[in-house]
């Protein structure tokens, strides 16, 4: 992935110069994210660490310039003394774009986690079965780049490097530094010391093919677990409340000689609607993979 600072009004290239012109800036404000560098990595941002900083200080400074400026103008034009207020919300506009640069790089990596742990249960065990079956782990390895989605993504980068006359030790252990997932990080730890010891690989990784079975499960039953509370809250939010409320109102309103308002009833649809999809692409990011 390229360089991104997400929610930028300036373009890429130049708030690029210009990190790269304060870099001495960016350098202090990392000293107060020390996983940044890592973060980056694992998200595959191709930008120095202190560079980033420096964007997304560069950025924040600029976002919030821009909303003062605007608001300023707004009550210049409106007559209104509002620099004040137009202050307060140019800093927590600032403060809030700042900040979402700083994280977005750890939310990258969150998603990137979860595509690797969804295919990575079937990637081991074909590992384990090749290697069973006497195929060298470079000949298992380059089985795995495929039909695998992000994982076998990432078995094509360490594949291409021990191909290219690396150590395989030392692709593995740079790999499991800057795969995000940690399960995945076992599985290469897994291959690294049992090539580092001279021991059989494929007894290693059926060892943590089946530590990774068993959090699967354990992943499934709590996700089972879960699901009662969530859709008891979905019943109160999507059916109690909307058609009680409704009855009610409509009871003590007809009591007051107060006919309801029509927007009412195109507010509580637009409500249930919304919900509907909130709730249901929250079930979905909760859902494990199977």
């Amino acid at each position: 992935m390229k360089s991104v600072i997400p929610f930028s009004l300036l373009p890429p290239r130049a708030l690029a110069s210009l990190a790269k012109k304060y870099e001495a800036v960016g350098v202090s404000v990392e000293k107060n994210f020390p996983s940044l560098k890592a973060k980056l990595a694992q998200a595959e941002i191709e930008m120095p660490s202190r560079e980033y900083a420096a964007a997304a200080l560069i950025s924040a400074s600029v976002n919030a310039v821009f909303i003062f400026v605007l608001l300023a103008l707004f009550s210049i034009l409106a007559g209104i003394d509002m620099l004040a207020v137009a202050a307060v919300i140019a800093a927590v506009v600032g403060a809030v774009s700042f900040l979402t640069v700083v994280y977005y790089p750890q939310i990258i990596a969150t998603r990137r986690t979860r595509r690797l742990q969804d295919n990575l249960v079937p990637a081991v065990r074909q590992l384990v079965i090749e290697l069973k079956s006497g195929v060298p782990l470079f000949q298992a390895l380059t089985s795995v780049c495929s039909d695998y989605g992000e994982v076998s993504e990432e078995f094509k980068k360490i594949v291409k490097r021990i191909n290219a006359g690396e150590d395989e030790v030392e692709v593995l252990g740079e790999a499991s530094r800057r795969i995000p997932s940690v399960q995945f990080q076992k599985v290469l730890w897994q291959i690294s010391n049992a090539l580092k010891v001279g021991s059989d690989v494929s007894a290693a990784l059926e060892s943590i093919l089946s530590d990774l079975m068993k959090e699967k499960v354990d992943e499934i039953h709590r996700y089972g677990q879960e699901l009662s509370p969530w859709t008891m809250i979905y019943m109160m939010a999507a059916i109690i409340l909307p058609s009680l409320g409704i009855t009610m109102m409509i009871v003590i309103l007809s009591f007051l000689g107060v006919e309801v308002p029509t927007i009412v009833f195109g507010a509580v649809l637009t409500f249930l609607a919304l919900f509907q999809l909130f709730f249901m692409n929250f079930i979905e990011t909760r859902r494990p993979a199977l």
